[in-house]
């Protein structure tokens, strides 16, 4: 029994270049010192004395900032390097870490945010485009499920370390974020240096002979299947985006459970995705990776939808654990796809356009939630539901659109 579950793990993990490794490694890095978003509004609140209203248009500004760095570095990340973009950004942003708690006028440190919103989220087109040019296609979604893998695991410890440094001051968390991202430059030259592209040798490596190269000037814009795809994404990420507001909310005052306990919910989550992701990944990987991305879709949106049906402790981990698979389904088959489809196109630019989506999400997801939830505490997990039910029809006309694309 053990030695199937250890040749489990060695097929999820085997064949992964070095390159996929680093970048997930940086990421890690990285993730470990994520300490200022999450704390942010606190931060604002007990040490700064802004208001609610105030913090709240604050952490806005960041969600603003998130998608034109999106935007930004999806058009820069062709004409500057993946590799390259990532190390300026990073770099960029460390001194915007450092100067952030020392903004005493709100109108400097709403433009501190957003500036440095601007250089951490311009990363990720460029990541997502580095993740797509070292990986073949048959190693793309276990690519994009190790980097996942790497990324919770150091969001998991960030927060943790965060909270132990805003015992001493709150400036240590600034501080502690931007040690981590310069490491997480500084780690990107040691290995691949500064170069803008692969070398042709690293090209050979990654031949890749199911590439479709039709329509290689295709503008992401002008891509009707692809701007479907970003509209269903961005429908369900509005979703997915209660995980941080309404949900710990509805915990609390509906489920009755304490910061503690609600902490220890949200710790399955992270425990399933570092634990079994890349199994599951690799169990799915002759899957359509459309329906794969239609069933994780609904069943992020059936894990919330089904909470306000009991108040038990272990119905709440059985939704959990629900929305933990669709998440883990959809998450690296989603970036997968939206690789896959800009191959041999600009994929900067459509990675770009792809996180924009998740980061309009991020704005207007917290937003229609918490208007729902101070209407009914229910409702908003109903419309979860019906949502879901929309999204995964809406990914299997995608599907039967994209097989007609084929045969033309």
């Amino acid at each position: 029994m053990v030695g199937k579950i250890v040749d489990a793990y060695r097929k999820a993990y085997a064949d992964l270049p070095a390159p996929i490794w680093m970048l997930s490694g940086a990421i890690f890095v990285n993730r470990l010192g994520t300490m200022v978003l999450p704390f942010l509004t606190l931060y604002l609140k007990k040490s700064q004395g802004y208001s609610d209203a105030v913090a709240g248009l604050m952490v806005s500004t960041y969600g603003v900032g998130s998608v034109t760095g999106a935007y930004v570095g999806g058009q820069l990340t062709k004409t500057v390097g993946p590799i390259r973009l990532q190390v300026v950004l990073l770099l960029l942003s460390v001194p915007f870490f450092i100067v952030l708690p020392f903004c005493e006028s709100p109108i400097l440190l709403a433009v501190a945010i957003f500036v440095l919103s601007i250089f951490t989220e311009g990363v990720r087109p460029a990541n997502a485009t580095a993740i797509t040019e070292y990986s073949n296609s048959s190693q793309r979604t276990r690519a994009f499920a190790l980097h996942r893998t790497a990324l919770n695991l150091g969001v998991s410890f960030g927060p943790a370390i965060g909270g132990l440094l805003i015992a001493f001051n709150f400036f240590w968390i600034f501080v502690a974020d931007a040690l981590t991202t310069a490491g997480c430059a500084l780690l990107l030259v040691k290995f691949f240096g500064l170069k803008a592209k692969m070398s042709s040798t690293e090209k050979e490596q990654l031949v890749d002979e199911n590439v479709d190269n039709t329509d290689a000037s295709l503008s992401p814009l002008h891509d009707v299947n692809f701007l479907i795809y970003l509209a269903l994404t961005f429908t369900s990420a509005l979703v997915f985006f209660q995980f941080f507001t309404t949900y710990p909310l509805y915990l609390n005052e509906y489920y009755g459970l304490k910061e503690f306990e609600i902490g220890m919910v949200y710790a399955i989550n992270t425990v399933m995705i570092v634990f079994l992701e890349m199994l599951l990944v690799e169990r799915a990987k002759n899957w359509n990776l459309i329906l794969s991305v239609a069933w994780g879709s609904f069943l992020i949106c059936l894990g919330f939808g089904v909470l306000p049906l009991s108040s038990s402790v272990w119905f709440c981990v059985l939704s959990m654990v629900v929305l933990t698979v669709g998440e883990m389904l959809h998450s690296p088959m989603s970036s997968s796809w939206g690789s896959q489809r800009s191959e041999s196109r600009d994929t900067g630019k459509y990675m770009g356009w792809y996180t924009m989506s998740y980061s309009l999400a991020f704005i207007f997801g917290p937003v229609s939630g918490g208007w729902l939830y101070e209407r009914d505490q229910s409702l908003v997990w109903y419309v979860a539901i019906a949502i879901g039910v929309f999204v995964f029809a809406g990914f299997l006309l995608l599907n039967a659109r994209l097989k007609l694309e084929k045969h033309r």
